[in-house]
C-alpha cells in the first residue's frame, strides 16, 4: 500500500514538473506578459483613433432587429474627447468623453452622455429599454495588422457589446462637413423603388426610407437587407447574394437615379431607381409647413419633418414640449397618427390621446387612430383626417392627458393644465379636420 502511494506521488510530481516546464516555455515564448500585451493593444487602438486627420465615419446599427437601419456618425478623437456629428444632420456636433478599456479585448466606450451617440440607448417613458442602441464597441479587427503604423490603418471592424451587430470605423479622407454634404445629397435624392439585373437574375425592389432597408424580389425569392447612406451611395449591412454574385457597396447617381455596385467582380450589377408616381405621396414629399385646422375654424401652424436619426416623420409646432410621430404606409402613401406617449410631468406619463367628443371616450390604443388622406394635388396639397376604425373607435379629436395609477392601483387620466403643453390654451384639439400645405 505504501509502495503504491509512493509511486502515485512520484507520478504527480513528474506531472507538476512537466506542467511547470510547459508554462515556463509558454511564458518565454512571449516577451511580454498577457496584461502588458493587452495594455499595448489598447494604446495602439487609441493611437489609431487619434491618428485620423479628418476623423472617422462610424457605421452604426442599433437594435438586434436592425429596425432603424444604419446611421453614419462622424467622430474625431483627441486624447480625451470625441467630437461627434451625424452624416444626415449638418451643424449638429456634440463633444463628450470616451475611453479605451479592456473586456476580453479592447473596447471603445463613450461613457459620458452625447445626444447623438446615445440617442438609441437612452430610455424614455415610452421606451424603457430605449431603441437597442450601443455606446460600447468591441474592436474585432483592423484592415491591417496591428504592427502597422497607426496612421496607415484605414478601417476598424467593431461589434456592439450588447447586440453584437457588426459596425465599422472607416477613416475619412476629407472633412466631416464635406462628407456630410455628399451624404445628405444622396439621401435627398434617393428613390423608393428599384429594378434591374443582379448577375443572371432580374430583380425588383422596394426601399423603406424609415427603416433604411431594401427588399429585393427575384422570381420566388425575396431578400431584405438594411443599409446606411454614405458619401458615395449606400452600403448594405451584409452582402446581397443573388444571381451568383455577392454585392454590398453601391455608388448612387443622383442624376440618373442608378445604383451601380462598386465591389470587385460585381461592377455589372445595376439597379435603376424608379421615382414615385403622381398617384401617391412619397415619405419625403410630406416635409414642409402646414396649417392644421380643427374645431371648425381654429388653426395652428405646424411642420412635418423627418427625424433622420431614426427615420420617423414628426409633426412639430403644437407645443414646445413635444412632437407627434406619424406612421407612413408604403402601400398607400398615407399617414397615420394615433395615441402616443409624449413626455412626463410630475412623475406621470403624458399622452396624446384620441377622443370622442360625443361619448367622452378617451383611447390610448393604436387602433384608435386617424388616417391622413391626401387630396391628390401635389401643388396644392391638403389632407383630411379620417377615423381609422369608425365603428369601434369613432375618434374626432386629440386630447393631452396625464396617466397615473391612483391609490387603488387603477389607471386614471387627468387633463394636463400646464400652459406649455396646451394648444392655443387648451388640452383639447377638438374636431381635427385637415392639414393644408403652405407654399413658401
Amino acid at each position: 500500500m505504501k509502495k503504491e502511494l509512493r509511486y502515485g506521488l512520484l507520478v504527480i510530481g513528474c506531472c507538476l514538473l512537466t506542467m511547470t516546464s510547459c508554462l515556463k516555455d509558454q511564458e518565454d515564448y512571449f516577451e511580454e506578459s498577457s496584461s502588458d500585451r493587452m495594455l499595448n493593444t489598447m494604446h495602439w487602438v487609441q493611437d489609431v483613433l487619434r491618428s485620423a486627420e479628418y476623423g472617422w465615419a462610424l457605421e452604426y446599427y442599433p437594435g438586434s432587429d436592425l429596425a432603424y437601419g444604419g446611421i453614419v456618425y462622424t467622430v474625431k478623437f483627441d486624447s480625451l474627447e470625441a467630437h461627434v456629428g451625424c452624416s444626415l444632420m449638418p451643424d449638429s456636433t456634440y463633444t463628450s468623453y470616451y475611453k479605451v478599456t479592456n473586456d476580453n479585448g479592447p473596447v471603445i466606450s463613450f461613457d459620458t452622455y452625447n445626444p447623438l451617440l446615445h440617442y438609441f440607448s437612452t430610455p424614455s417613458s415610452s421606451e424603457y429599454e430605449a431603441k437597442g442602441g450601443e455606446f460600447e464597441f468591441v474592436v474585432a479587427s483592423s484592415s491591417e495588422e496591428s504592427s502597422t503604423k497607426a496612421e496607415e490603418i484605414t478601417e476598424l471592424m467593431l461589434y456592439g457589446k450588447k447586440t453584437h451587430n457588426t459596425m465599422y470605423l472607416r477613416r475619412l479622407t476629407e472633412s466631416a462637413e464635406k462628407y456630410t454634404e455628399k451624404t445628405i445629397n444622396i439621401y435627398d435624392h434617393f428613390v423608393e423603388r428599384l429594378a434591374g439585373r443582379f448577375g443572371d437574375a432580374e430583380v425588383e425592389g422596394k426601399v423603406n426610407l424609415q427603416e433604411k432597408s431594401v427588399e429585393l424580389i427575384s422570381g420566388s425569392d425575396t431578400l431584405k437587407n438594411s443599409f446606411t447612406y454614405t458619401d458615395y451611395g449606400i452600403r448594405f449591412y451584409r452582402p446581397f447574394n443573388l444571381g451568383g454574385l455577392s454585392a454590398q457597396s453601391f455608388d448612387y447617381d443622383v442624376e440618373t437615379l442608378e445604383l451601380r455596385c462598386r465591389d470587385e467582380g460585381c461592377e455589372g450589377v445595376l439597379l435603376k431607381g424608379i421615382p414615385f408616381d403622381d398617384t401617391r405621396m412619397s415619405l419625403k414629399d410630406y416635409e414642409g409647413s402646414y396649417a392644421l385646422r380643427y374645431d371648425n375654424s381654429s388653426t395652428v401652424r405646424v411642420e412635418l419633418r423627418m427625424n433622420r436619426l431614426d427615420g420617423s416623420l414628426l409633426l412639430t409646432g403644437l407645443s414646445p414640449m413635444y412632437d407627434l410621430r406619424l406612421r407612413y404606409d408604403y402601400d398607400t402613401g398615407d399617414l397615420r397618427i394615433g395615441p402616443q406617449v409624449i413626455g412626463e410631468l410630475g412623475g406621470r406619463s403624458v399622452y396624446f390621446c384620441t377622443y370622442n367628443s360625443a361619448g367622452g371616450n378617451i383611447w390610448v390604443t393604436e387602433k384608435a387612430s386617424f388616417d391622413i388622406k391626401w387630396n391628390g394635388n401635389k401643388f396644392y396639397s391638403a389632407f383630411n383626417f379620417v377615423t381609422t376604425d369608425p365603428v369601434n373607435y369613432p375618434c374626432d379629436s386629440g386630447l393631452i392627458v396625464a396617466l397615473y395609477n391612483n391609490e387603488e392601483g387603477r389607471l386614471t387620466a387627468s387633463l394636463v393644465d400646464e400652459a406649455a403643453w396646451m394648444v392655443n390654451g387648451s388640452p383639447l384639439i377638438a374636431n381635427i379636420r385637415t392639414l393644408t400645405k403652405l407654399r413658401n
